[in-house]
């Protein structure tokens, strides 16, 4: 059952001042089925971001449409959570109260957080305010906050992208055990091709700007995903093939002369 459906999706930044028109984004189509992990990696500036807030409805495309099983979004809705790179909690309130905001007066507001707390190992430090946990603490806290609404699509905006190696690699393996709990639709924008890899059941590889789908890679690996997935041969030559693809794009981005036959392969590939 698709979930997101993405059709012929183009942003065009109109021109201010001396600043000329940017085409940032598009042609995209794209659908993502129900309870689907997807992962997006690309050169920076090629739209990744830009496209993650289109489905969001924070920001509108100039051209295509995204619809959310099958109604067209036109403003952020509450079925869609998001986070952010930067740890976006409001410091003047705790880690409970941050995971509550969206929560209002249900009826079942407590367990909701409590669940959550538990869930991203934060219950010890519910009543902690963000300026006393370290990165990787906030980023969870704001994951926790993103699921409390219970959205049935979360958006990932390098959401670990701050965070040193090893604090990294443990919040990955808490998203894809959170995920397989709770069972939503997930996609997520990296730069990163191993945690593309380790979280993602499909991954989608994208162009310079104007960013399109170039590449698209079914992650053939069982879940859970073991820790020291990276390190197997499999792994490595999924990333290698990603690797080489993207090296291949950024080159031919810098080449004022036509594309080459690398790049154009590429924009072949299904």
């Amino acid at each position: 059952m698709t979930k997101l459906s993405i059709s012929e999706v183009r942003r065009r930044f109109p021109a201010r001042g001396r600043n000329r028109a940017v085409d940032a984004l598009g042609p995209v189509s794209l659908t993502i089925a129900d309870g689907e992990f997807v992962a997006i990696v690309g050169p920076s500036g090629c739209g990744k971001s830009t496209l993650l807030r289109l489905i969001a409805g924070l920001d509108q495309p100039s051209e295509g449409h995204i619809a959310l099983n099958d109604r067209r979004i036109t403003a952020p809705m509450p079925e869609c959570g998001m986070v952010f790179q930067r740890f976006a909690l409001f410091p003047w309130l705790s880690v409970r109260r941050n995971i509550g905001f969206a929560l209002g007066s249900s009826t079942d507001r407590d367990a909701v957080i409590d669940r959550l707390l538990e869930a991203v190992g934060l219950s010890e430090f519910a009543d902690q305010y963000p300026a006393s946990l370290s990165g990787g603490m906030q980023q969870r806290a704001a994951l926790a906050r993103a699921l409390a609404p219970g959205p049935e699509v979360l958006l990932l905006d390098e959401p670990f992208g701050a965070l040193d190696q090893q604090t990294r690699g443990l919040m990955q393996e808490m998203l894809e055990k959170l995920w397989r709990a709770e069972n939503r639709t997930v996609l997520l924008v990296t730069h990163d091709i191993d945690e593309a890899l380790y979280l993602a059941d499909r991954v989608l590889v994208m162009s310079a700007r104007p960013g399109v789908i170039l590449y698209e890679m079914v992650v053939p690996f069982e879940r859970p995903r073991r820790p020291d997935q990276p390190t197997q041969p499999t792994h490595s030559s999924l990333k290698a093939r990603i690797t080489e693809i993207l090296r291949a794009e950024v080159l031919a981005s810098m080449d004022p002369t036509p594309p080459s036959s690398a790049r154009a392969d590429n924009r072949r590939t299904p």
